[in-house]
């Protein structure tokens, strides 16, 4: 049984699932990216609000060090907000476009394709299903991130499933 366990770790893959991204009707809007790295950091901004920070990106990068930058690197880079006493578990938050006030937890993603950067409009979510704010944790979830579109800007969609490996807690206390 020892012998199985440590076969199973061994064969662990270290490259994230496939995300599926669309900004356009143009074959060069969309791209599947594979993260190679997926890092996660939970940062309390003041007593009554902390945000996580999420990167899933086709680029080499460690939570101490990111490789030089690639020319053709993708990435899908999350703010979930939690203002006033919400604290980080799993559920599901809503994106919204830009930094609103409220209080009511949400989120705000951006991508990298193609050498821009691509703020996401307001629609769908992101779920989190499992939150490990342990030694070694980690944050897993559903991205279900979708703008149907409207007379002056396409549609959109970020879609897939994550797992982040946290790099940092930083907490006030």
């Amino acid at each position: 049984m020892l012998l199985a366990l440590s076969l199973l770790g061994g064969c662990r893959d270290n490259t994230g699932a496939p995300i599926r991204i669309v900004l356009g009707p143009a074959a060069t809007d969309e791209l599947t990216l594979t993260p190679r790295a997926s890092l996660a950091e939970l940062i309390e901004i003041s007593p009554t609000e902390s945000a996580l920070l999420l990167t899933l990106t086709s680029a080499e990068r460690t939570c101490d060090a990111s490789a030089p930058a690639e020319p053709d690197a993708a990435s899908v880079a999350l703010r979930l907000w939690l203002p006033g006493a919400a604290k980080l578990e799993p559920g599901t938050y809503p994106l919204l476009q830009g930094s609103l006030p409220g209080d009511k937890p949400f989120a705000v993603a951006k991508v990298l394709l193609n050498g821009r950067r691509h703020e996401l409009r307001a629609g769908g979510d992101l779920q989190l299903t499992q939150v490990d704010l342990g030694p070694q944790g980690t944050v897993e979830g559903l991205l279900k991130l979708e703008f149907v579109g409207d007379a002056t800007d396409p549609a959109t969609r970020v879609s897939g499933h994550f797992l982040a490996h946290f790099c940092r807690i930083n907490r006030l206390r």
